[in-house]
């Protein structure tokens, strides 16, 4: 695939800091590294360390040549340190997504945690992704679940549990990964801020991911925190982000 365009938009929401964080790294030849993350909490102590790490995602994928082994490779270097902690004792972590574009091969998807891919094709989305949640878990278990299980992450960047201690808890490895066949489509690359108040009111997300990327990313982080503000109190409106990139064979 080769890259057209791409842009990304931000919106703080009702947060007292935006912890959404994005990065791109680039090669010669073409070969481009998409970082989206979704920091845990809302403070400048997350925010920093949720900046930081996006880069380093980015970096490590362009670097290894593979979204897994960049993100596995910074996953693993935060859980070898351990855990990292704000100042009132709350644990820091990212919900992590990288997507690897290297032209004339299949794009690549790595994530720990619920930050969501999607493609878009003639008006049709397909989500790439699976979140990392106690809400995908209790699906695969067949079980009943609440509203409130999609904010338990299973995995994330910054955690410091193994493959094998997710699966136990979990049934999913701590990062998954997709690919993607060499094909003309938009990848959205978007928190849970901007996708699950467009979901939530039963609207189709093409509808809002339409025109150039900046215009798209724009109107659907604008539309999901105006919908989230219409059932949520202002502080809990989430951060919203979304970065899109459009692709071509």
């Amino acid at each position: 695939m080769f890259l057209t365009a791409h842009a990304t938009a931000q919106q703080q929401g009702g947060r007292t800091a935006q912890c959404d964080a994005t990065a791109v790294a680039a090669a010669p030849g073409g070969i481009v590294a998409f970082a989206v993350l979704d920091g845990i909490g809302s403070n400048s102590e997350v925010r920093a360390w949720t900046r930081l790490a996006a880069g380093r995602v980015a970096r490590a994928a362009l670097h290894d040549r593979s979204a897994e082994g960049g993100l596995r490779r910074v996953y693993d270097r935060y859980a070898a340190a351990g855990c990292d902690f704000t100042e009132d004792g709350d644990q820091i972590g990212a919900a992590a997504l990288v997507a690897l574009l290297i032209p004339g091969e299949p794009l690549e998807l790595a994530w720990c945690g619920d930050v969501r891919a999607y493609a878009v094709r003639d008006d049709e989305v397909e989500q790439l992704t699976r979140d990392h949640n106690l809400r995908r878990v209790r699906i695969d278990q067949g079980l009943r679940y609440s509203q409130y299980d999609r904010n338990l992450l299973t995995s994330c960047l910054g955690s410091d549990e193994t493959d094998v201690d997710v699966r136990f808890k979990a049934g999913h490895p701590a990062i998954e990964t997709a690919t993607v066949p060499v094909e003309e489509l938009r990848l959205v690359l978007a928190t849970d801020g901007a996708y699950e108040p467009i979901e939530d009111f039963g609207s189709h997300l093409a509808d809002y991911l339409t025109g150039i990327p900046a215009e798209a990313a724009e109107d659907f982080t604008e539309t999901a925190v105006a919908r989230a503000r219409t059932v949520k109190e202002p502080k809990h409106v989430d951060n919203a982000t979304v970065r899109i990139v459009d692709l071509v064979p």
